[in-house]
């Protein structure tokens, strides 16, 4: 008998569950029918946390015994990215439906549908329970919805400005020019550039987003009294353990019982709050006394939430004027701080690699590097004088992301009724609450938009030349695609804020890095010059999603600095 109720204890719990979700599931298929666009059958939902940390080891076996058939290779959490734009193109059509026990996943390739998604906000918004686990250090502009959005995106917004982008241009050449002088004063290939990279975008969003300027190679300041961190340390802690936080909260980390690691990264995020709670107090004794500050994101922040909590009357839509809470500023300084460093650290590091590569896209941008800015060093740090002449830096910037986006997708979801969506001539209805994803990896690579070579890195592709006298360069400008064809920062109103502080590190560490040098890939054994290069791109091609899309094994390649026209 006891033997009995142990089995039954046993078998189930997932006996039910199974059956729980096979019976979701048919409901799920018996809706995606009606849309009428492909249908893909997926067992798990793309968004479940056990199937991210474990399916790289179950698809192997799967495949394995059943052999490598045409729907598993949907079940790979990130399949956006190897995939691209081949099941569009296969079906001849502009959207698939994934099938799963959860939630029917509709994946949009169609610029015009894009454009209608990002429009229309309260038929499409973000699913508040997909980023939720953003919400650790308070409420932000990425998990709101609606008013509260439309609220905490007009005093966000202040700090992405002309005089914070100086800071962020000059601050970045800075941290350039010191990387470049540790890579090149090390003898040895240099494997470890995507640690590198990570630190350079940290100390870039320290000074221009917190007045924390820190350099490249020295040590920075012990931890204040009663903490374990300085501010940097404990940021870095958390931005490289964020999905760890994001699973256990801060309030779990801190627990006696957890492991002596995860222990030391709850107190990170104890003296990281302090911190922002030390920032937002100075900043309020300073616009207290009439201080102007400076140009910092947390400044513009702080400042543009108090002048909104001063002012006085109602709006149009009957709510009274309102600024940030102080949780509210804690929750959107971490969101400026997850999104802003590990994505532009890994194009960068993308960036890097594809340039090695490419020696003669090397040359191209350094030729633009030195007829705009030449050997002026006094000018070098003039960001408004530099920065819109430098299209081809920056083209390596938006080449790099149509085909290598850290951000895997774009998340949306369709409200609790029916919603038409035009696909070219052909019109489909959205059933309620299904995900919707307008699929960047496939539109950014789609021949329609983007031509036969749609899938090869060539920068050159956004650079228009006018005809006329004169320098060629004078006369590039940058080449405007099809709207909608090209959103890596999302679009519409809810485009990210920080897409010029990205496009300004960006460009500042190219002319950092690429003025007077070159970056060369080390050959391995008898391999020649293009087999090294060769080597190099399987390498960028190989990446995959762990928090973010990155490369898997950047190590397998050596890197070197030599001299221009060495």
């Amino acid at each position: 008998m006891a033997i009995s109720v142990l089995l039954a204890a046993l078998i189930l719990p997932p006996l039910t569950f199974a059956l729980h979700s096979a019976y979701c599931f048919y409901l799920n298929y018996q809706i995606a029918r009606k849309i009428g666009i492909p249908i893909v059958y997926t067992p798990v939902s793309p968004d479940n946390p056990i199937w991210a940390l474990t399916s790289p080891y179950i698809l192997p076996v799967i495949r394995r015994i059943f052999g490598d058939f045409d729907a598993i290779r949907f079940w790979r959490v990130g399949w956006e990215y190897p995939e691209k734009n081949r099941p569009f193109e296969e079906s001849n059509e502009d959207a698939l439906v994934l099938v799963t026990p959860g939630h029917n996943w509709v994946h949009i390739c169609n610029a015009d549908a894009f454009n209608d998604l990002f429009r229309r906000r309260d038929d499409f918004y973000r699913p508040p329970e997909m980023l939720a686990m953003l919400d650790v250090f308070g409420p932000n502009i990425s998990t709101a919805n609606g008013a509260d959005w439309q609220r905490q995106r007009k005093i966000t917004s202040a700090p992405f400005n002309e005089q914070n982008n100086s800071l962020v241009w000059r601050e970045s050449l800075r941290q350039g020019s010191e990387l470049l002088t540790v890579w090149k004063a090390n003898k040895m290939p240099l494997r470890a550039t995507a640690k590198d990279f990570k630190t350079f975008a940290l100390h870039v969003l320290s000074g221009a987003g917190f007045g924390k300027s820190y350099s490249f190679q020295k040590g920075a300041e012990p931890p204040k009294p009663g903490h374990e961190f300085n501010y940097k340390d404990s940021l870095c802690l958390i931005l490289e353990n964020a999905l760890l936080i994001l699973v256990f909260g801060p309030e779990m980390l801190k627990k006696n019982w957890m492991p002596k690691m995860l222990r030391r990264l709850g107190q990170a995020t104890v003296d990281f709050k302090f911190y922002m709670t030390e920032l937002l107090n100075d900043e309020k004794v300073a616009i207290a006394s009439g201080n102007p500050g400076n140009a910092t994101i947390t400044n513009s922040l702080i400042r543009a939430s108090e002048e909104v909590s001063q002012q006085t009357g109602v709006s149009k839509e009957g709510r009274t004027s309102k600024g940030l809470t102080e949780e509210e500023i804690y929750g959107n300084i971490f969101v400026y701080n997850f999104a802003g460093h590990d994505t532009t650290a890994t194009t960068l590091h993308w960036a890097l690699y594809l340039l090695a590569a490419n020696p003669q896209v090397q040359d191209w941008i350094a030729e633009e590097i030195a007829h705009v800015v030449g050997d002026d060093e006094n000018g070098l740090g003039n960001y408004s004088q530099n920065f819109p002449k430098l299209n081809r830096c920056l083209a390596v910037f938006l080449e790099t992301l149509r085909l290598w986006n850290p951000l895997i997708g774009i998340a949306k979801q369709s409200s609790n009724t029916p919603q038409p969506l035009k696909l070219g001539t052909k019109e489909i209805i959205i059933p309620p609450l299904s995900r919707v994803i307008p699929n960047i990896n496939a539109i950014h690579s789609h021949t329609r938009y983007w031509g036969e070579d749609s899938k090869v890195w060539r920068p050159s592709r956004w650079i228009k030349i006018a005809e006329g006298f004169g320098s060629q360069i004078d006369r590039e400008s940058m080449f405007t695609p099809v709207k909608g064809s090209y959103v890596p920062f999302s679009d519409g109103a809810r485009v990210c804020p920080g897409k010029k502080f990205a496009q300004v590190e960006f460009v500042a560490a190219m002319v950092a890095l690429f003025r007077g040098n070159r970056v060369q890939v080390v050959q391995e054994g008898v391999e020649s010059e293009s087999q090294a290069r060769a080597r190099t791109m399987e390498v960028v091609k190989d990446s995959g999603i762990l928090l973010l899309l990155q490369m898997n094994h950047p190590e397998k390649v050596g890197l070197r600095w030599v001299p221009a026209g060495k």
